[in-house]
């Protein structure tokens, strides 16, 4: 990951965000660790799909190659200091779902961010999610592969709904302020009072 084409203020920016996420996820991860536990595996998978946030809000924002694995991992990060179940593990996690963002934006050479483009992000980056998963703890033994394949799904779906829908909805709701007139995002965009 290379930040010599980033100036100063898509940095200072992809690195707010990603922190911001981060506290996002550890707040996730409690309630998954709590109230989620009701919900049982497959289903918990419609759940899963927040954490795809920082892997598609800062490329949203900053819209520069390596955005998506910098805001994942950053966000990944975060949240492991803080303290939750997982760990390290964590970090594989962020690379996993990092990767799967931001070889999307690659096909696209960091040229297009609507809806097909975030969402063909997330969906990839869910899809890897539960890859990893699937082998990391043991899913193949302890599940059949009918409700893996279940739980694929409905990571995706959530992955689509929960992180890109939000990532978009934040990524504009923050350009309409006028806070991000600097940067791709915020391009032609006036400020309204």
């Amino acid at each position: 990951m290379s930040f010599k084409d980033w100036n100063t203020r898509e940095l200072v920016v992809a690195a707010v965000l990603a922190v911001v996420v981060g506290v996002i996820f550890w707040g996730w991860g409690l309630l998954w660790s709590s109230a989620f536990q009701a919900v049982p595996f497959p289903a918990s998978y419609s759940l899963v799909g927040l954490w795809m946030l920082g892997g598609l809000l800062v490329p949203y924002v900053v819209r520069r190659p390596g955005a998506a694995l910098f805001g994942e991992l950053v966000a990944a990060f975060v949240s492991m200091a803080m303290g939750n179940q997982w760990g390290i593990l964590t970090m594989a996690s962020g690379l996993v779902q990092g990767v799967g963002s931001e070889a999307v934006f690659a096909c696209y050479r960091w040229r297009r961010f609507g809806f097909p483009t975030l969402y063909l992000a997330a969906a990839l980056a869910g899809a890897l999610s539960i890859l990893l998963d699937t082998f990391v703890y043991g899913y193949y033994a302890a599940y059949t592969w009918s409700s893996i394949g279940v739980a694929a799904i409905l990571c995706v779906i959530s992955s689509v709904v929960l992180g890109g829908v939000l990532a978009w909805l934040l990524g504009e709701a923050l350009a309409r302020t006028g806070a991000l007139s600097g940067l791709a995002i915020g391009a032609g965009r006036v400020k309204k009072v």
